[in-house]
């Protein structure tokens, strides 16, 4: 194990991983994303969230299988550079980067929330507050982040919770028909389906704390599966109140500030916005930065970028400099005054077609490492994983290319300049830079295994 990474302290246990993908997951997608929805396919939100969940299980199968033989730290970058290439893992890295604009998505949309209780409110400078309270957060050690998490979690799913406990008797259920579920056609349809992957996902990021879970061979596909099935079927409630309460003209690219009004008591509503909407972004930002910066930290190790970018506090046990880049992308949406939709395709975008390499590098780990894999209680077939695998390469390049084709040709210009230019710097850096040896690079110092998950695929 690296010298930094031996720095990381093992103090995330079961309800600590949770707490964290569930923030993950309830953020800016739920809060912000779901008018947009309801205006590409009216009601037909519902059905896109159920069929969102689904894909998104799908797409994030391959990962749990991979944690739960090989946690480790940085999961999507170690899993595609030990499995596929360190080139094809740092490129990865690269592309990863720039999709992590949308950390100030969760800002901005807290900011929005706000404002709709004092419209005075400026909304880039409360963005820039919550952005630099987070980032203070992480700075001062995972646990008191997960611990901020976990609070905010638990007040968020009982706001949420009031919101369908309310709103489910007033669903107006004669406005689910062919008609007003698809009026944008199936393209409007699937591209809503593709958005609200920016929703459902997330879940699978807890992979990259693999270093620092207590028993990560167990936690990690437990917490990827049943979160992201959990919160899938809280959000298709939550959809069903949006989109059916109100007309869908007076919800239709909005937040759900005005269903929310509409249905709660003053008091619940206030508890709503603050407990539910704002502490839904608040917890995605949080998460975020507690995940986002453990790739970046074995690249490091590696040799592909410079050590003093990787130091770990050894008050804190955090890579400081490395957050701090993360709080810089994340402030460069927030001054440059990119609208929600555009943040979200961009980076979830990307993002898609970026994950396609961590996806690939799971057909490699039952040949590469035959006994991890058999030793885990997490797997299946190999025929059924390749299978999961091709399904995840399908969905995420149909989505990532409905998302991507709404942007104007500036931005994609721009897109396929960093891809270029990234895909150059691999090439050079691996030339010229002091990189670990084959013989270097491996799982065989990550921390032992252990597992009361027994689930097989035969």
């Amino acid at each position: 194990m690296s010298n930094q990474e031996a720095k990381l302290k093992k103090v995330l246990g079961l309800g600590d991983a949770m707490g964290i993908a569930v923030g993950q997951i309830i953020g800016a997608g739920i809060m912000s994303l779901t008018g947009i929805a309801i205006g590409m396919t009216g009601t037909g939100v519902v059905l896109a969230f159920v069929l969102s969940s689904i894909f998104t299980l799908f797409k994030v199968m391959p990962t749990a299988i991979m944690g739960a033989a090989i946690p480790t730290t940085g999961g999507f970058y170690r899993y595609s550079s030990r499995l596929l290439s360190p080139k094809l893992g740092f490129f990865w890295l690269l592309l990863f980067i720039i999709t992590q604009l949308t950390i100030a998505l969760y800002a901005l949309s807290f900011a929005d929330y706000l404002q709709s209780l004092y419209p005075s409110v400026p909304i880039k400078l409360v963005a820039f507050i919550m952005l630099t309270v987070f980032y203070i957060t992480n700075l001062v050690g995972v646990k008191v982040a997960a611990i901020a998490e976990k609070i905010m979690v638990i007040v968020l799913v009982i706001s949420l919770g009031l919101f369908v406990a309310w709103g489910v008797p007033e669903i107006n259920y004669s406005v689910f028909n062919t008609r007003e579920m698809f009026p944008g056609g199936i393209t409007g349809f699937l591209s809503a389906v593709a958005l609200l992957s920016f929703a459902t996902g997330g879940a699978q990021y807890v992979a990259e704390l693999g270093g620092e879970m207590k028993n990560p061979g167990r936690d990690i596909p437990l917490t990827i599966i049943t979160t992201t099935v959990g919160v899938g079927i809280l959000y298709a409630l939550m959809a069903a109140v949006a989109s059916s309460v109100l007309p869908v003209a007076d919800v239709a690219n909005k937040p759900l500030t005005e269903v929310a009004r509409t249905i709660l008591p003053e008091p619940v509503f206030f508890f709503f916005i603050i407990g539910g909407a704002m502490f839904a972004l608040a917890t995605t930002l949080n998460a975020q930065m507690s995940w986002a910066t453990k790739g970046i930290l074995i690249a490091c190790e590696d040799g592909w970028l410079p050590k003093k970018l990787g130091v770990v506090s050894s008050k804190f046990g955090t890579p400081i400099l490395i957050l701090t880049l993360f709080y810089l992308i994340g402030l460069i949406p927030i001054i440059s005054g990119f609208s929600l939709t555009v943040i979200a395709s961009l980076g979830s975008g990307i993002g898609f077609f970026a994950n396609l390499i961590p996806i690939i590098a799971a057909t490699r780990l039952p040949k590469k490492y035959p006994e991890l894999y058999e030793k885990s209680k997490f797997k299946f077939n190999p025929k059924i994983l390749y299978g999961i695998v091709g399904i995840a390469i399908v969905l995420s390049v149909v989505q990532g290319y409905l998302l991507l084709k709404n942007l104007t040709a500036g931005l994609l210009v721009g897109v396929l300049i960093y891809i270029v230019c990234s895909a150059f710097y691999v090439m050079i850096a691996s030339k010229s830079q002091k990189l670990k040896s084959g013989e270097e690079l491996g799982f065989n110092a990550e921390p032992e295994i252990e597992s009361d998950i027994n689930i097989k695929a035969l």
